[in-house]
């Protein structure tokens, strides 16, 4: 297995779970564990980040604590509470993140207990004569810059009901989970559509194939789906030199045979995959060997 990743969860059967089937419970207690000697260096951690990279702006995001699986009908459901982009760059990205990790141990027995966590989405995209979308990513993103990856980004708890874009302005108790699982399957098409330029119509409803960790930054989790657009390569690459909403976040796309997917964690383009990438794929080989 990759150093810089690990499966975490992998859905018992191909291609993956349906939105029907996963479920989520909200919970404050499943937020991050402040650690008051950590708080204090919080801002000046975060204004160091502005610094180095002035396209990074905070948002709400969902936590990811866990995710059960639900042996009657196969489906999962996430625990998750809230967080936000400034506790992620402050707590996964912060230089003392490995300490952080240590001390969740140590205090928590658990070691993500003080990071941030914020649930990532991104999307094994199958085009309709068998190729695999990757993009590069750009300068302007916030982490793996320069690295081949899989469209993706973040559910956002603004974009449900009761939901800000500010932590502090929103109860957890005031979101519907429904709604919340509702958001994280669109969020993964409305990646699709802003990164690469492929209209939402022309895409299936994704499937749920795991979570992947991603080690770069301090075992953030990453829920991955597959999802297939009926359009053909060609026509892909066409919308995507056209651009979309999100087109400053890649430099170029690359499509790869799904024939070719099996070999790729051999490949040379695996040196140059950044970790939801790698985590994508493997959990389509785990998922998805024979196909």
């Amino acid at each position: 297995m990759d150093s810089e990743v690990t499966l975490l969860f992998t859905a018992k059967s191909p291609p993956g779970i349906p939105k029907q089937l996963v479920h989520v419970v909200l919970n404050q207690n499943y937020n991050r564990t402040i650690l008051p000697e950590h708080e204090e260096h919080v801002e000046d951690i975060w204004q160091q980040r502005l610094a180095k990279n002035q396209h990074l702006y905070n948002g709400s995001k969902f936590r990811y604590h866990s995710i059960q699986e639900n042996p009657a009908d196969g489906g999962a459901t996430f625990h998750l509470g809230l967080t936000d982009y400034r506790e992620f760059q402050t707590t996964n990205w912060a230089p003392n993140a490995e300490e952080l990790r240590q001390l969740g141990s140590k205090d928590m027995g658990q070691s993500q207990a003080y990071m941030s966590d914020p649930l990532g989405v991104g999307s094994f995209v199958l085009t309709a004569d068998g190729f695999v979308v990757f993009i590069r990513r750009s300068s302007t993103v916030g982490e793996a810059v320069g690295l081949w990856d899989i469209p993706g980004g973040h559910p956002e708890p603004k974009e449900v009901k009761g939901g800000s874009s500010k932590l502090n302005d929103m109860t957890i108790t005031n979101l519907d989970p429904a709604e919340v699982v509702d958001e994280i399957f669109q969020s993964t098409l409305n990646e699709i559509r802003d990164e690469i330029n492929i209209p939402l119509e022309r895409l299936s409803e994704p499937v749920l194939m795991g979570v992947a960790l991603n080690h770069t930054s301090s075992g953030r989790p990453s829920s991955e789906y597959f999802v297939r657009c009926d359009l053909p390569a060609k026509e892909v690459k066409r919308l995507y030199q056209l651009g979309g909403a999100e087109a400053n976040e890649s430099s170029s796309l690359k499509l790869v045979s799904i024939k070719d997917i099996p070999s790729l964690p051999s490949s040379p383009m695996w040196a140059e995959m950044c970790p939801s990438g790698k985590g994508c794929v493997l959990l389509y080989n785990s998922l998805m060997p024979d196909r």
